[in-house]
């Protein structure tokens, strides 16, 4: 029995001694922009839940509707985004690296970076569960509210700032080359 008890203790030991990676990648806006189709800034004006067949069947994804503005186009309008997870306590499914619910809230004013999965066809995924940011009055002025070291915006950010550095760095990727096969 005593063996069976130092093998157990051995066997979980061994389990938390393994490496964990976290589902949201550090990236620099740069990064992030290379990776995602449209950045926009605006107020989500309605939330619900939706289920879709990715990662497994029947997943739920909160979606977002925002009005606003496409900070790469200049374009205004509607975009309706989705992150995997919901807040609803009745749906029972939270994930760990969805946004808030205050980042999330109907009102709220937000910065939301999206993209096209592959295996959610005709869906804006918030890229990275971990690329919307809220957006705060501070002192007279709007504010992107950090979400620490290495990423896009690791402190609060005056969306004036935020709004420019996108910009900036949208039109230096643009003008720089492109791999062979890999340009979107």
């Amino acid at each position: 029995m005593r063996v069976s008890k130092c093998a157990l203790a051995f066997a979980a030991a061994a389990l938390l001694a393994l490496p964990v990676t976290a589902a949201i990648k550090a990236m620099t806006l740069s990064e992030l922009m290379q990776v995602t189709q449209d950045a926009v800034v605006g107020t989500i004006v309605a939330r619900d839940t939706v289920r879709l067949d990715h990662p497994w069947q029947n997943a739920l994804y909160t979606r977002l509707t925002i009005e606003g503005e496409s900070l790469r186009t200049g374009t205004k309008g509607t975009w309706q985004v989705v992150f995997h997870g919901s807040h609803e306590a009745s749906d029972e499914y939270g994930i760990s690296t969805m946004p808030t619910l205050q980042d999330s809230r109907v009102g709220g004013r937000t910065l939301v970076f999206t993209m096209e999965h592959p295996m959610l066809p005709g869906q804006q995924l918030v890229s990275n569960w971990g690329a919307l940011y809220r957006v705060e009055d501070g002192f007279g002025e709007a504010v992107v509210v950090g979400k620490g070291e290495g990423l896009a915006f690791a402190e609060n950010t005056r969306l004036s700032d935020a709004r420019t550095a996108i910009r900036t760095v949208h039109a230096e990727l643009a003008r720089a080359p492109k791999a062979p096969g890999l340009s979107k």
